[in-house]
């Protein structure tokens, strides 16, 4: 497989046969093909070329999960255009204030948010209810190295002030190319439970969201489904009724799922007794299974910190729960529980191509391509002093302890990720660790 830059995913990514996205808010349900993808970001790339558009230029994306905002994100790749995208949860004014930051002509907007606001604009406004799937246009002709950036995206951190972490294509890729080559060694076994389809509810304004749903499903040949509603009693339908197989949320999703299942089934708080087989765990626990239909089988969580309690109550009933643990600076991945063997309380191992150690003074060092080379206009903003000529780093600050057995228990965020400057060839990361809130391991190696 070539993997030169993310167009090289995008070609292979509209041969593939079947379905690949989908809108369903529970009344109404619209789906679109991996070919059909294909043909809606070439006509988008077109469009961006006809309104004059051109490498380096950007485009702010504001607005909910939905198809369109894939084919519009693979639509500005293939044409060189960076996208900024905000979460659309986000104030008008600071969707503005970035706008602005970035020179961006274009805003692209949901259904889901206010533009009443802005009134007279010195930028156009675009909809994203206005993409042509019935549209094509030619594959752009332009030169793209692995070095160009694909994305800025605007992450505050612990801070009040903003700042726009650099994603270029080779960050994206060291995420890439170790997952599928992976996933490569299981697809043929996966082939009886296909389609495999996620129910995506992480925003794809963040890095673990667009993964979900722009990367990661391709590779097994899955369906992504949208939803608006984060209701549990909406979500355990949906699973079931639209033969959901995997889940991707945030912890706060599987919280408020475990309340409305230990009240509609009460059976699910009671643990089950010493040494039950897994057929007997799920038999003592068949309502709940049958709730959510015979296809699903795991939720893949990120974002945030996973409690172990939570994770304990899924998995006692019979579910796998998959972590991973990464952050934007690291587009996203750094470490990642591999599906058919999780380790409880743990959110993986490093991915190839990513290297992870213990600093002298507890502080864990992570170096790969998937490091960002910088914040936007401002790459060497608070770069500490190298420690070493060996140990040139920055600074993630993440709250987190070390354990007895080389495993690292993630706790909570305390500062900003601070990047190397562009200059440094060596490319590391490091997080300060300490007692928090409960969390997952990172497994580290020697």
């Amino acid at each position: 497989m070539q993997r030169d830059t993310l167009i090289d995913f995008f070609r292979d990514l509209i041969t593939i046969r079947g379905e690949f996205l989908v809108y369903d808010d529970g009344y109404r349900r619209r789906g679109h093909s991996y070919e059909d993808v294909g043909r809606a970001a070439r006509a988008f790339a077109a469009r961006l070329a006809e309104a004059g558009f051109g490498k380096g230029d950007k485009v702010v994306f504001w607005g909910e999960n939905r198809p369109e905002w894939i084919a519009c994100y693979w639509g500005c790749l293939i044409s060189g255009v960076i996208v900024v995208p905000i979460d659309y949860r986000s104030s008008p004014d600071f969707v503005s204030k970035v706008r602005g930051l970035v020179d961006a002509r274009v805003v692209l907007v949901g259904e889901d948010v206010k533009i009443e606001k802005w009134g007279q604009t010195p930028f156009s406004v675009w909809h994203f209810s206005d993409v042509d799937w019935h549209g094509d246009g030619p594959m752009p002709q332009i030169a793209v190295s692995r070095d160009d950036i694909i994305q800025i995206i605007f992450t505050s951190g612990a801070t009040a002030d903003p700042k726009g972490v650099v994603i270029r294509h080779r960050n994206v890729l060291a995420n890439i190319v170790p997952v599928e080559r992976e996933i490569l060694k299981y697809r043929k076994y996966a082939r009886p439970f296909h389609p495999l389809r996620f129910l995506n509810l992480l925003p794809l304004s963040h890095m673990f969201g667009q993964s979900m749903a722009t990367n990661i499903p391709p590779m097994v040949r899955g369906t992504v489904i949208f939803t608006r509603s984060f209701n549990p009693h909406d979500i355990q339908r949906l699973i079931k009724s639209r033969r959901i197989s995997v889940l991707v949320c945030v912890p706060k999703i599987l919280d408020v799922l475990r309340d409305h299942v230990t009240r509609a089934w009460p059976e699910s708080s009671e643990a089950p007794p010493a040494g039950i087989s897994i057929p007997g765990r799920w038999w003592r626990y068949r309502r709940v299974h049958s709730a959510f239909g015979l296809k699903f089988w795991a939720f893949v969580v990120g974002a945030a910190p996973l409690a172990p309690d939570l994770e304990e109550f899924w998995r006692r009933i019979g579910f796998a729960v998959i972590q991973g643990y990464g952050l934007t600076e690291t587009a996203p991945i750094v470490t990642l529980n591999h599906p058919f063997k999780t380790s409880k309380g743990s959110v993986g191992t490093p991915i190839e191509g990513v290297e992870v150690r213990i600093a002298d003074d507890g502080e864990i060092l992570v170096r790969g391509e998937n490091v960002t080379s910088g914040y936007y206009e401002n790459p060497t903003a608070q770069v500490p002093k190298p420690k070493s000529q060996d140990d040139r780093v920055f600074d993630a600050a993440q709250a987190i302890r070390q354990s007895v057995l080389a495993q690292i228990s993630v706790r909570q965020r305390s500062r900003p990720v601070v990047p190397l400057p562009s200059y440094l060839s060596e490319r590391w990361s490091a997080w300060r660790w300490r007692a928090g809130s409960s969390g997952g391991r990172i497994e580290v190696k020697d």
